[in-house]
């Protein structure tokens, strides 16, 4: 079992690791669909959240592979059945629901155009097929579902870490080999098996030798990947196979360490609370950042000395405040029925406990 430390590590990397999301969409959604003239701010945005890539989503399965190593192998499948599979089910098909409705009712009504929000259907057929093929902005809680249900099968097997890891390296290669561009739903599921299946068989691994900052580690790997990075980029090579899992491999050591070293030396309190609650802010910011694709433009638009300040640094501002408002909608809403937006009610626990489909955790 991880310490307390390891816990507040953990707690930190999963804030950084949403807010990375939540910057990631904001820059993609509204910053790089204003044509600002000749500043180079929002092309420096851009340089630093492609740079982010192969980290944020990795770091984020790795950890969540992490949490759900006893799950996997420890439990039965009676236990589980809930908590990982039937409940993040639950909030993946009501929260893509209601992002339907919201563009349905509200957006197109505006003639508000949504770049890169992607597909909207115009049919309940059309949305059930999105919701089967990953083909939504709320991808990750599919993935999770995916790729938990296929570690537990494969932990049945005589070497489940292995055939894990390296079907998840056989995955990424073919997402990189055989798929076309256009389908980057099916390419993310492929890529990100990997790394939670490293985190779910490697974690007394991680939770002995990363428990703590290794100094020496840090250093090295955080200068291998300011080279491969460098590398990487003058050769435009980020698609080539198995350049991201290189990648991502020496960033989520980096950023492993860094974060073992600042939760040692500083009480994070406010990022491990929001490490504590991603949930709410993974489902509702897009929400928030459809709604500021109608206003942001003319607010952004600013000429003369300023603009290039308050470019600077309006994508950290808006992805804190985003992130804010998601954690006091979440506040506002759980304590009452607005509960079951983030968990699967209990009602529907209870018929399924009667009808012995899953059992209670124990």
């Amino acid at each position: 079992m991880p310490s307390a430390r390891r816990i507040a590590w953990i707690d930190a990397a999963k804030s950084v690791c949403i807010l990375a999301v939540v910057l990631y969409h904001f820059n993609q959604m509204v910053l790089q669909q204003i044509d600002f003239g000749q500043t180079a701010i929002p092309t420096l945005w851009n340089l630093i959240v492609t740079a982010l890539k192969p980290l944020r989503m990795p770091l984020f399965f790795l950890i969540s592979g992490f949490l759900a190593s006893r799950s996997v192998t420890g439990r039965g499948w009676g236990e589980v059945r809930t908590s990982r599979v039937a409940s993040l089910l639950w909030v993946y098909v009501l929260w893509v629901g209601l992002y339907w409705l919201f563009t349905e009712y509200v957006i197109e009504p505006l003639d508000v155009e949504v770049v890169a929000a992607g597909a909207h259907p115009g049919t309940l057929g059309g949305m059930v097929m999105q919701l089967i093929s990953a083909d939504t902005g709320l991808w990750y809680l599919y993935a999770l579902v995916l790729y938990f249900v296929a570690c537990k099968l494969i932990q049945h097997t005589a070497s489940p870490a292995v055939i894990s890891i390296g079907l998840g390296v056989v995955l990424h290669l073919a997402s990189s080999l055989l798929l076309p561009p256009g389908w980057w739903n099916i390419a993310s599921l492929l890529d990100y098996f990997f790394f939670f299946a490293l985190g779910c068989h490697l974690q007394p691994f991680l939770a002995r030798h990363y428990v703590q900052c290794d100094i020496k580690r840090l250093l090295v790997t955080g200068a291998l990947t300011v080279a491969a990075l460098g590398i990487t980029w003058k050769l435009s090579a980020m698609e080539a196979p198995g350049v991201k899992l290189v990648l991502a491999l020496l960033m989520v050591s980096t950023t492993i360490d860094l974060f073992a070293l600042l939760t040692e030396r500083f009480r994070m309190v406010l990022l491990c609370d929001i490490g504590q609650r991603t949930l709410p802010i993974y489902v509702i910011h897009k929400l928030l950042i459809f709604a500021l694709v109608a206003v942001m433009p003319e607010t952004l638009y600013i000429e003369g000395a300023l603009q290039n300040g308050v470019l600077a640094v309006t994508p950290l501002v808006m992805t804190v405040l985003i992130g804010a408002l998601c954690l006091l909608a979440h506040r506002a809403l759980n304590g009452g029925p607005g509960g079951m937006l983030f968990t699967m009610p209990h009602i529907f626990r209870r018929v399924a406990y009667r009808t012995g489909l899953v059992q209670p955790v124990s």
